[in-house]
Parts: structure tokens; sequence; C-alpha cells
């Protein structure tokens, strides 16, 4: 079984690495271990003038974005997280917004549809072509060969009811193009779309089977066919190591996978009981994989996170004071690892800064030498 080593910085060394950071640059996460508050990047500050679009406001205006079941896609390549949400009652506006970990910006890069109708009168499209405002769950993923944003389903604007259709996001040219969901998975939510690297498949799991589409090709694949089912309340991942679609059902605490290892063929779902793994009580956890540790990390709020061993599913809590807060709605794809800058990041609250999450000291500690002292980290062994 593989071993690996992880170092640990003590409090005073952070501090240290912190105030390093800052003196280096304001666009820079600070390398210390922890929560970083990335200083202005409030969604608030570049939502949609509510007195130059009255309409997109429904009930809860632009919060929705972040507050209301909505995800997140992250292009590790360009370490940028594209954010957009919305639907039902609560939200017209289906904008995006991009969180750039390279210049620590937040910024909003079009504007919402205008006119607004009833997404399930004219079959989920705005006046202009382009998709209507809806809850987008897990149910975005970034295609690294098309540098596209991928979009299944939701609850619409203004009906709620939600609908079997996809779209591409093309950012650079602010173009949509509406892709086929035939063979697709059941309409629902809880899909949980995660892209499978080697192959530039999309995986999806709908209330009984697993589900792959081609971007290339245009085109779904039905994978696995189970009798049973977890239902909606489940959220995915993919372990790129492993060649593993892992997910797990609400209140369930067990890790369910299948080995996506070859790009054709019909899967067998396989299953363990995990231990310590408090976080699966909730369907609209954060998690992702995070290469480094070797672990899937997985935030729903506060200050702590768990990191679960894929091999013997046992989680551990790591805490860090100044964590950003829960929300009700879930965070879903809002919590995501850049493996450019070695952190965690997401986007939890209209009102608030974006976060910054570090489990490992940053190369940056050894570029200034900090390691050179010998007697400021200490390493554990992770089996």
């Amino acid at each position: 079984m593989n071993r690996r080593r992880i170092l640990f910085v003590l409090p005073g060394l952070a501090a240290l690495a912190g105030s390093a950071a800052s003196a280096a640059g304001a666009a820079e996460i600070p390398p210390g271990l922890g929560w970083h508050e990335l200083a202005e990047t409030r969604l608030r500050a570049v939502c949609p003038s509510p007195a130059q679009y009255p309409e997109i406001q429904g009930v809860e205006g632009c919060a929705a974005v972040t507050e209301d079941w909505s995800g997140a896609a992250f292009d590790a390549a360009g370490d940028r997280m594209y954010l957009s949400g919305g639907g039902h009652g609560g939200y017209a506006g289906n904008e995006w917004y991009l969180l750039d970990l390279g210049s620590l910006t937040l910024t909003r890069i079009n504007e919402p549809s205008t006119p607004v109708r009833d997404g399930c009168l004219f079959d989920g499209i705005y006046a202009d072509g382009r998709p209507v405002s809806r809850h987008t769950y897990q149910h975005l993923a970034w295609l690294p060969g098309l540098h596209r944003v991928f979009m299944v389903g939701g609850s619409r604007w203004q009906c709620g009811y939600f609908i079997d259709d996809a779209w591409m996001f093309d950012p650079a040219g602010d173009s949509w193009t509406e892709r086929s969901y035939v063979g697709g998975p059941r309409t629902g939510f809880g899909l949980s779309l995660a892209v499978d690297a080697p192959t530039g498949l999309v995986y999806a799991h709908d209330d009984y089977d697993l589900y792959s589409y081609n971007p290339a090709a245009d085109q779904w694949t039905l994978r696995a066919e189970n009798l049973q089912g977890p239902g909606d309340y489940k959220s995915g991942v993919i372990d790129p190591v492993r060649r593993r679609y892992f997910y797990y059902a609400t209140d369930d605490r067990t890790l369910y996978w299948y080995d996506i290892g070859s790009a054709t063929g019909m899967l067998t779902r396989q299953s363990g009981a995990t231990a310590g793994c408090t976080f699966m009580d909730t369907y609209a956890a954060g998690w992702d994989y995070d290469p480094e540790l070797d672990r899937l990390v997985a935030w729903s709020g506060g200050n702590s996170v768990q990191l679960m061993d894929p091999d013997t599913r046992l989680c551990t809590t790591v805490s860090y004071p100044g964590g950003p807060a829960a929300i009700p709605q879930g965070t879903f794809g809002r919590f995501r690892y850049s493996t450019r800058s070695q952190v965690f990041v997401t986007c939890n609250d209209v009102d608030d800064n974006c976060y910054a999450l570090r489990l490992q000291p940053s190369t940056l500690l050894f570029a200034d030498g900090f390691a050179s002292g010998g007697s400021s980290l200490w390493s554990a062994t992770v089996p």
C-alpha cells in the first residue's frame, strides 16, 4: 500500500508565511495552512443592478447564484471557477461569474438575458435563445478539451419544474449551444456531473443508473443499470488516480463507486461502509479529490473539512479557524480543488468574500527557505 508523507506547519510559521505572501503581492493566496479570505471577491458587488434589471430579481435577487441550490464548474488549466444559478422563483438571471485564482478577482463576464419569460411555457429558453435561469446543483462541469461549461437540466425559472436538456456555454465567445439529451439520465436533481480527464467523458447518475456523455460525439450512453437506486439526494465525484466515480446518498454513509477505467461497456456498482464520515448526512456538501493528499475532501460549512481515504473509507476531521458559514441550501460544486494553487476554493454567500483552504504547505514555503531550519516543520505518515 502506498504511504504518503504530509508536512504540517506550526502556527508561528503559518503566520510568517502569510506575512511573506502579503509582502510579495496582493494577488497571492497566503501559503500558510488553513482558511484564507480572498479580499474584494463579494459576488454582490458585481451583480446586475436591480435598477437596470428589475425583471430578473425574483424573490431573492442574485443571492440565488450562491444560495439557491446552485453549483459551479472549475477550469483546472485556467485556475478559475465559473458560477451560475438561480431559477424557480428565486432569480431569473442567467449570467456567469468568474473567480480567477491567478488575479484573485471575482467578475461578472456577461449580461443576463432580457426579457425573461416562464421556462415551462417556452421549453426552457428565453426570447434571445439562451437557456433560462435554473438551480444548477451539481449539474455543471468544465470540458477541458472544448473549453466550455457543460450544463444539464435544473429547476427552471419561473415554474420550478425540471427539464431534460443539455447545453454548452463558451465563456470566450459568450455563446450557448444546445446539445443532445437523447438517451440521457432521467430528469431530476442530484445528477452529480463529473469529468473523467483521460477520456473526456462526463459521468452523471440519476435515481438509478449511471450514464456517460461524449462531448465530441454529442452522445449519451447508459453505463450501469441498477435495480435499486439512491434517489435524488446524492453527490458524486471522480477519483482520477483510482479511475472511480464515487457517490453517496444522504443519511446512508455507504460509499458507492464504479470503476471507469474503460470508456465503453457496462459497469458494476460497488459499495463499502464508511467510518466517521458525517458529511454524508447531507447530499449538498461540497467535495473534491485532492491529488497531493490522495484524499476525497468534503466541506459542508464552517471551520472543518473531512478527509476520506478512498481505500479504507475512513474519514478524518481537520479544522482551522475562520471558515465561511454553511448555506442551508448547500454548497454542491462550489467547493473545488485547484492543482495550480494547491488550495480548495469556495464562494458560498453573496455578501461574503470567497475563501481558499490550504491543507498542506505551499511550495512558496520552500522557495522562501522556510523549510531549511528543520525545526519549524513536522510530518505525519498517512496510510
